[in-house]
């Protein structure tokens, strides 16, 4: 999957992590002020570098001396925090970019967020950074946080936290005061943080440049992202990609799902094409799991913290009473899961073991019997995780004061002796001190336990779901596309598209032809004579279509006739497409009408390209014909697209199943399909200056191959709108 280049990298950004010294700009003696508080959090926790408080007011803060400027620092600065007030902000980035300061975050508001002046203001911050390689953070943010090397540039409640022993998770936000909440929430749920950032209006640096440069930390394992809107996709493609081949999964909640994301487009598929369905396919097109809710980061985390994947997306319910096994089951089966019922060895194991009114089927019912036989426990838990074919197990009901010591050593031996995942799941809260030990222990072994039986079937859900996809890109990425799908013609779309005005269906389908998707025979004609000879040569039945950049849309112009069998039938027609269009659009160019052949049978498709504001190009799939729009059952991916991404385009829409063959119809040439919307991501890749929009509709799936049968090509800049 060839990559765009970009400037992401993980240059600059050690500053941000491991800084030898750090400068704080405006800082003030008062750790209760925004101004002070880096100062007196930096010395609360330890950090080991140099600390520098700047601010000609004051000649001590925090016991430490303080510079009047960043030039009277004898010595280098990898770091300064901005603490000042917006009409200093400038002056103070151009002193640190003379210093040499190599980063910088900026607290200040008053840019961007507030209107075309703030937004100049900003661009200046912009040019700083791109000027003097300095990189900087925000402004308009709550700053950075990375607790293991105490480095504390931020005025967040977040330092205040007694943070012991750093987790895994690193978390990105564009909002400050969700980013805290969500953060404040996780550490509460017993999910640890490497670091926490607030990007704020990203004036140099972007989320993006974080998740990269966390992929390579040694520190994080997995990362979480509060996303209102990403600038440059490019640069998400490439964070997405580095953090999946490292295998620490990422986690985003993207905000914003409504309408107010779409844009009128002349073509179907820019019709269709809302802001949220973009970030949806891009999603999995990357191996994102997109999370609606803040307990989905925090439960998703404690499942992911014990260190093992499921190998697939069988799981087993072990537990000691039907309703919480029978509520669970409903919610893996929802979330993705399955829920297989036993059989073979496991299921004989298990059913010796138990009472005759128990169930050995899945979810396996120990009833109350387990209360005077513990180890049931233990038997049923060994035949599952004995068995291949389950590849995790929930264990609802576990913390009760009943439990004996030994069934708590039984229950840990045996996950020790297997890597399958394993979550507990307690139906209430037994605050017995018994009970609290066993918790304790459990989590100190590394056993997920996640409360909620509908937060621990998503988390295990997401987890399944991250290793499948993982795996399937980086496979699929490894390989890529063999160059002898079909070398394009350029020559023919370059001069179709360099030529003045809109393009036509008949120009349209020429360049779709010089990119090796299959078309209708047809032809163009300027007189009735014309269109007789070439229906005689292409055969009847035939359709006639007016042909005018400035009429895209025919059917609404009554500019097309269906089914034509006879020579009288073309000729009338050919005057009356000519009378309707000039009633239509009197003022319109009449470039001739199409003659093409009539072709029967097969599915219609739709398979079209718009220019996302964000990701570029994007390729749509779905049913075609008039109902498109009505049905919107459809999908999306971003250009470049794998074959893979492709074949799941075709068999994520509802209507797949008439591709297949339904009810005894013939089956559709998929794979031929798939070629078809991998050449249109080809020719959307190669003229991305070019092509605004393509629409293919209807592409007609017959039993041996497929056909355009009509095609609208949109060109940048309006050229192609009517």
């Amino acid at each position: 999957m060839e990559m765009k280049p970009t400037t992401l990298s993980g240059a600059g950004l050690d500053c941000f992590f491991k800084p030898r010294s750090i400068a704080v700009i405006g800082a003030s003696p008062n750790p209760g002020k925004l101004s002070g508080r880096p100062i007196a959090a930096l010395l609360k926790k330890g950090y080991t570098g140099a600390i520098y408080p700047v601010n000609p007011r004051y000649t001590e803060v925090g016991g430490l001396p303080c510079y009047p400027s960043i030039h009277a620092i004898d010595g280098p600065v990898d770091l300064t925090v901005l603490a000042v007030p917006m009409e200093g902000t400038l002056d103070a980035l151009r002193q640190c970019a003379d210093k040499g300061v190599k980063a910088a975050v900026v607290f200040t508001s008053g840019f961007s967020e507030v209107g075309p002046e703030g937004k100049a203001l900003q661009q200046e911050i912009s040019t700083i950074a791109q000027q003097s390689g300095m990189r900087i953070l925000g402004p308009n943010c709550l700053g950075l946080v990375y607790f293991r090397n105490a480095v504390m540039a931020s005025f967040s409640d977040i330092m205040e936290l007694d943070v012991e022993t750093p987790g895994s998770l690193g978390f990105v936000t564009q909002s400050g005061a969700y980013g805290e909440k969500t953060f404040l929430q996780a550490v509460q749920d017993g999910v640890g943080f490497s670091t926490f950032i607030s990007v704020g209006n990203e004036a140099d640096l972007q989320f993006s440049d974080f998740i990269y440069y966390l992929a390579t930390d040694n520190g994080t394992d997995l990362m979480g992202v509060y996303l209102e809107g990403a600038k440059n996709g490019a640069k998400f493609r490439q964070a997405a990609l580095a953090a999946l081949h490292a295998g620490k999964p990422l986690l985003v909640k993207k905000v914003g799902r409504t309408t107010a994301g779409m844009r009128a487009a002349v073509s179907h598929t820019g019709s269709l094409a809302g802001n949220d369905r973009i970030y949806d396919a891009f999603f999995r097109q990357m191996g994102i799991i997109r999370i609606d809710e803040l307990r989905d980061l925090t439960s998703f985390a404690l499942a992911h913290q014990s260190g093992r994947m499921p190998a697939g997306k069988n799981v087993a319910i072990l537990t000691d009473s039907g309703g919480p096994g029978v509520e669970l089951a409903d919610k893996c089966e929802e979330f993705g899961l399955h829920v297989p019922e036993l059989a073979g060895d496991t299921r004989t194991r298990i059913a010796d073991c138990l009472p005759f009114y128990g169930s050995a089927r899945n979810p396996i019912d120990m009833t109350a019997a387990v209360m005077t036989d513990q180890s049931l426990y233990g038997k049923c838990l060994r035949a599952l995780f004995a068995d291949k074919d389950i590849h995790m197990v929930f264990a609802p009901g576990f913390f009760m004061s009943y439990v004996a010591p030994s069934l708590l050593d039984d229950v840990i031996e045996i996950y020790r002796s297997s890597t399958k995942p394993l979550v507990m799941c307690p139906v209430w809260a037994d605050r017995s001190p018994q009970a609290q030990a066993m918790i304790s222990r459990v989590r100190q072994e590394g056993i997920p336990i996640i409360p909620e039986a509908s937060d621990a079937a998503r988390a295990l859900a997401s987890l399944a779901y991250y290793g499948e996809r993982r795996k399937r890109i980086i496979e699929t990425t490894a390989h890529p596309l063999p160059s002898a799908l079909h070398e394009p013609d350029y020559r023919v779309a370059t001069h179709r598209l360099q030529a003045p005005g809109k393009p036509t269906e008949y120009d349209a389908k020429r360049i779709l032809a010089s990119y090796g998707i299959p078309i209708t025979r047809e032809g163009m004609a300027v007189s009735e004579e014309d269109a007789v000879s070439l229906a005689n040569r292409i055969g009847y039945p035939v359709a006639l279509k007016i042909q005018s950049p400035d009429i895209p849309h025919k059917t609404e112009a009554d500019g097309i006739r269906l089914h034509l069998h006879r020579e009288e039938e073309v000729r009338q027609a050919y005057g009356d497409i000519l009378r309707k269009a000039s009633m239509y659009a009197p003022q319109a160019s009449i470039s001739g009408i199409l003659v093409q052949e009539m072709i029967t049978g097969g599915v219609e498709v739709i398979v079209g390209t718009i220019q996302d504001p964000v990701f570029g190009p994007c390729v749509m799939f779905g049913l075609g014909g008039v109902f498109v729009e009505v049905f919107q059952d459809i999908s999306f991916r971003v250009v470049p697209l794998t074959r893979q991404d492709a074949e799941e385009m075709v068999r994520e829409v509802r209507g797949f199943a008439l591709l297949e063959g339904l009810r005894g119809r013939p089956r559709g040439d998929v794979q031929t399909l798939v070629d078809v919307i991998l050449r249109v991501s080809r020719l959307a890749s190669d003229f991305t200056s070019e092509i605004e929009e393509i629409d293919i509709n209807p592409l007609i799936v017959l039993p041996d191959g497929v056909c355009a049968a009509d095609a609208l090509i949109v060109k940048t800049g309006g050229a192609g709108r009517p």
